[in-house]
């Protein structure tokens, strides 16, 4: 039985309370004859049909078997390079388990007050006191969006999502926090600080601006009429656009992607939130970090729109920019990329640079930020290639995270020894706040920590 559902936020964990049972079950046989329907068209020229008719022949009976094997296809091969007879096979085995996972609950959800959870073949089947089956429903969809793409069914996800979300009801408890904790911090003085307008610009000040500089600088209060301005400081609003948190996301664990023991993980939104962002000193830091999560949660895309800014000329690419970062081989956009970055406070980016302009939007909370410009390179020690064979030359070596903020004398000294050309390099800094857009030029290097809880949106456009 679909439930209406309470979350508590101190522990990350739903309580249940019945609703509609009859009504409920009867919208789960209803979706999983809808889902099933439409899985048994393919297009004349589907890739689907290379993958041979022994897989689809045992794909609706045997969805997990196929999905075993599709996904070992995905694995065989760089991600750019899979096949895509082999993500529409993940696609649709994973469509047809969230089949039998509906169609198995909604048989079993008529159980006593106090009957305990049996595990079959299929999922955990839970009693009306749990959601398992529901949270074994959203993986299976979330991990078949993921690694497959969705190249011949996202209609079917998207339909499937909104139907969950309409069976589902999330209630806050009264104990649960209404906001993040955005603690202000202190007044930055800098002798080199980010330039900042007093007011927000119109796109034709913002090219007027690039006209003239090239140099970043902080654009305030241009994305104040955002709704997520007013709604993404409240966990409530993030768990209720996430199947009360069931969605699953990328996290990154560790201090940053460059230190010792850096891993990343999919987890529930509500155990991310739970785990990383309420605790005022979470066991580890973990971070939703560069990622297009408005094209999965399409509620939380219509949170924001993309800055006129994004549709500007910007100056071409000087001498130094080319070279730092590879432009020549960077794609052309037709539209700007979305990332969002969720995270608690003390979240890093290390210093770095990027193939395109770039407006980094702070939604939530607050970030210190410094930059250096593309003719600086030669002093802020570019990585090589990592041991894996990936191409790391766009990051720093140097540690920004020990030169700032209540620097340590011999943490500076060792730094200052190990790279002697650094302190030279010019750089300019800056805390952005809620509601400022910071405007980072194409090929400048940033550094980026977060001061507090902290949500922002970067849009890269070329």
């Amino acid at each position: 039985m679909v439930t209406a559902t309470t979350i508590n936020i101190a522990y990350g964990r739903p309580s249940l309370t019945p609703c509609s049972a009859t009504c409920d079950i009867m919208k789960m046989q209803a979706l999983a004859d809808d889902v099933q329907e439409a899985l048994g068209t393919y297009a004349a020229n589907d890739a689907i049909k290379l993958c041979g008719q022994a897989s689809l022949h045992v794909i609706t009976t045997h969805p997990e078997k196929v999905m075993d094997l599709a996904h070992g296809r995905l694995h065989a091969f760089p991600y750019k390079d899979v096949p895509e007879q082999w993500r529409r096979l993940f696609e649709d085995a994973s469509l047809h388990k969230v089949v039998k996972l509906l169609r198995a609950n909604s048989k079993d959800t008529d159980l006593e007050p106090n009957a305990k959870r049996r595990k079959t073949e299929h999922t955990v089947v839970a009693s009306n006191t749990n959601d398992d089956w529901l949270q074994a429903v959203v993986d299976v969809l979330d991990r078949g969006l993921s690694l497959s793409g969705a190249p011949g069914r996202s209609a079917i996800f998207d339909h499937v999502f909104e139907q969950l979300h309409q069976l589902t009801v999330d209630e806050t408890e009264a104990e649960e926090r209404e906001s993040f904790n955005l603690e202000k911090p202190k007044v930055l003085v800098s002798e080199y600080p980010i330039d900042r307008t007093s007011e927000p610009l119109d796109l034709e000040g913002f090219q007027t601006r690039l006209d003239t500089d090239r140099t970043p600088f902080i654009i305030t209060g241009a994305i104040e009429e955002w709704p997520a301005r007013r709604s993404w400081n409240n966990p409530s609003h993030l768990l209720r656009h996430t199947l009360g948190g069931r969605r699953l996301v990328p996290v990154e664990v560790g201090e940053s992607y460059v230190a010792d023991g850096w891993s990343q993980r999919m987890m529930p939104m509500r155990e991310f939130i739970a785990t990383y962002l309420i605790p005022t000193t979470p066991l580890e830091t973990g971070y939703l970090a560069q990622y297009d999560l408005f094209a999965q949660i399409p509620a939380l895309r219509d949170d924001i729109s993309i800055p006129d800014y994004c549709y500007s000329t910007p100056p071409p690419a000087d001498a130094d920019a080319l070279k730092t970062t590879g432009l020549a081989s960077v794609q052309q956009l037709d539209e700007p990329l979305l990332n969002a970055w969720l995270g608690p406070k003390g979240t890093k980016t290390p210093l770095h640079t990027d193939p395109y302009h770039n407006i980094l939007c702070q939604v939530v909370g607050y970030k210190y930020v410094r930059l250096y410009p593309p003719r600086e390179t030669g002093r802020l020690y570019p990585r090589g290639v990592d041991e894996k064979g990936i191409s790391m030359h766009n990051t720093s070596q140097v540690d920004m995270s020990r030169l700032w903020k209540d620097a340590r004398a011999e943490d500076v000294e060792r730094i200052s020894q190990m790279f002697p050309l650094f302190r030279k390099a010019e750089y300019v800094e800056g805390i952005i706040r809620p509601g400022d857009s910071l405007y980072v030029p194409l090929g400048w290097w940033h550094y980026v920590e977060s001061l507090s809880t902290s949500f922002s949106t970067s849009f890269w456009w070329n």
